[in-house]
């Protein structure tokens, strides 16, 4: 788990805007629409990206992480191929908004 959380946070230090990367291989989510689950909101610094990667690899293998201040954030997140589907998702997960790869583009729920 140490390696994993130290990769993970190499890469974190590289993308600060954000990104998404697919556990446990870490390879870069290319496209779909992101949505961000419930349970790990709110998750930062070293206790909340334990919690995610947990998540994670117990659900769909995808993270994500931006950071903001000081602090990073993460996220257990699922993909979706259609916008009504993560908008969809999005409300069920009390999220305010999705996210879409492809366009880098944000829609507020």
């Amino acid at each position: 788990m140490e390696n994993l959380i130290s990769e993970i946070k190499r890469i974190a230090n590289q993308n600060p805007q954000g990104f998404t990367i697919s556990l446990p291989n870490l390879e870069h989510v290319k496209s779909g629409w992101i949505v961000a689950l419930k349970e790990t909101q709110n998750s930062f610094g070293d206790e909340g990206l334990k919690k995610v990667i947990e998540t994670s690899l117990n659900t769909s293998q995808k993270l994500g992480g931006w950071k903001e201040g000081k602090d990073f954030y993460w996220d257990t997140v699922i993909t979706f191929d259609t916008k009504e589907d993560a908008i969809r998702a999005g409300i069920e997960n009390g999220q305010i908004a999705i996210y879409h790869i492809e366009t880098a583009s944000l829609i507020y729920l």
